[in-house]
């Protein structure tokens, strides 16, 4: 059964236990008597991606110069899409004594408490910032916000504090899904015969008979939507026949994770970006892995066996620091490639990247001396007008972080005119 929603000017599919959302297509309007109105603006959607442990600074930082930026080793996979891309640096945040410093880095990076409000046992942890938009922007969508995590470890060495990065409130965590299929589900449903495999399946006839309806363009861009959701279907049951096969062991994968660290990061990039196209959620939490955690990873097609990440960046020498520099450019990639695949995608009268801002960073500058100063944020897309990408944004002076997050925060509605220990917006974004 094909719906359209009035008030969203969505149209959806709707099957047993399956509902899928469709772009909006301008063949529609003149079926719902919304030919003549006006386009809707695109709704702004955040999305906020924590690498752990911080950065090798040789490599990532770029000389502090206002304006253009000269491509870092680590930065260079940017260079493509350099002009959708902002780079903030020179930010600080205030280490609270008498809690880990590593557990303080991730769950405080989107916190609202100033440093002195400690409301959690020594940890000034409070409602983040994702969340606070998600009271602002998640009104209309099936999901006020998305907690995703690519940390597959079996073994949990470490507390709620060294993964979290979103808080309901002061000791309330966000529970994150690892799951790429889980996720799936949450997105689109559950199709009630086990005979069915594909979502789309429950649709199918429909999706035929709306095909026959739209003119070429609309045609084009309705294969080309349902394909990407197929496509993510198909990966994932490759991931899940993988895992199947093999021998269980304390550090095998959970079932549905890809086998390769890359595929793992992008599948869950493909479900963020879905969510977006389709308006199921406008803001998005993903930790790529958690602080510390001291677990040998296997980052496939960089090294031959698996490496300690934590431990490298307590540790001397060049070869160290050279894989280091790799892991860094390997997160900055995948970076690259969720604004590259944004930036194709058309929305409105732009693309799908231009009414996002995509955040990037961690809670440590250097993890070697676990220094919360000098920060360094990635940002990608426009926030529907309200970002101006492509420039460096270098701070200094001790220009607190909470001036980054208030600043998106009004960007996105909220209503709170200080953030943590915030002094003042960053008008130089816009």
């Amino acid at each position: 059964m094909i719906h359209f929603d009035t008030i969203r000017r969505r149209s959806f599919f709707y099957g047993a236990g399956v509902t899928v959302a469709l772009p909006f297509l301008e063949s529609l309007a003149p079926c719902t008597g919304l030919a003549t109105e006006p386009s809707a603006a695109p709704p702004r959607r955040f999305a906020f991606i924590y690498t752990p442990n911080g950065y090798w600074q040789e490599t990532f930082l770029p000389a502090p110069v206002v304006g253009d930026w000269t491509a870092t080793p680590t930065l260079g996979p940017l260079a493509p899409v350099r002009e959708h891309v902002t780079l903030v640096t020179g930010l600080d945040r205030q280490f609270v004594p008498g809690t880990g410093v590593h557990a303080q880095a991730g769950c405080c990076w989107l916190t609202s408490s100033a440093p002195q409000e400690t409301l959690d046992g020594g940890f000034p942890t409070n409602i983040t910032l994702d969340q606070l938009l998600a009271k602002e922007l998640g009104r209309q969508t099936l999901l006020p916000s998305l907690e995703l995590s690519c940390n597959d470890f079996v073994d949990n060495r470490e507390t709620k504090y060294f993964e979290s990065i979103s808080w309901y409130g002061p000791g309330y965590a966000a529970n994150t899904e690892k799951d790429p299929r889980a996720v799936f589900e949450r997105l689109f449903g559950k199709p009630q015969s086990a005979a069915t495999r594909s979502v789309l399946d429950v649709v199918l006839a429909d999706a035929q008979a709306l095909h026959r309806r739209l003119g070429r363009d609309d045609q084009a861009k309705l294969d080309e939507f349902l394909g990407s959701v197929r496509e993510v279907e198909q990966r994932m049951e490759r991931a899940e026949k993988l895992a199947a096969s093999r021998e269980q062991s304390p550090l095998t994968q959970p079932a549905g994770i890809p086998e390769k660290r890359g595929d793992y990061l992008r599948l869950m990039a493909d479900l963020t970006i879905l969510a977006f196209q389709q308006d199921l959620t406008r803001v998005v939490t993903l930790v790529v892995d958690p602080e510390r955690w001291d677990s040998p990873r296997m980052y496939h097609d960089l090294f031959d066996s698996p490496q300690n990440h934590h431990v490298l960046t307590h540790t001397k020498g060049d070869e160290a620091k050279e894989k280091l520099a790799r892991i860094d450019r390997f997160h900055v990639e995948f970076y690259a490639d969720v604004v590259r695949r944004l930036a194709a995608i058309p929305e409105g009268d732009g693309t799908l990247l231009d009414s996002c801002c995509v955040a990037m960073g961690s809670g440590l500058s250097d993890g070697d001396s676990h220094n919360y100063r000098d920060l360094q944020v990635l940002l990608a897309g426009r926030a529907a007008g309200a970002v101006a990408p492509g420039r460096h944004l270098h701070y200094e002076g001790h220009r607190p972080l909470a001036d980054l997050w208030l600043t998106l925060g009004k960007i996105g509605g909220m209503k709170q005119t200080r953030f943590a220990d915030s002094t003042a917006l960053l008008d130089e974004l816009s």
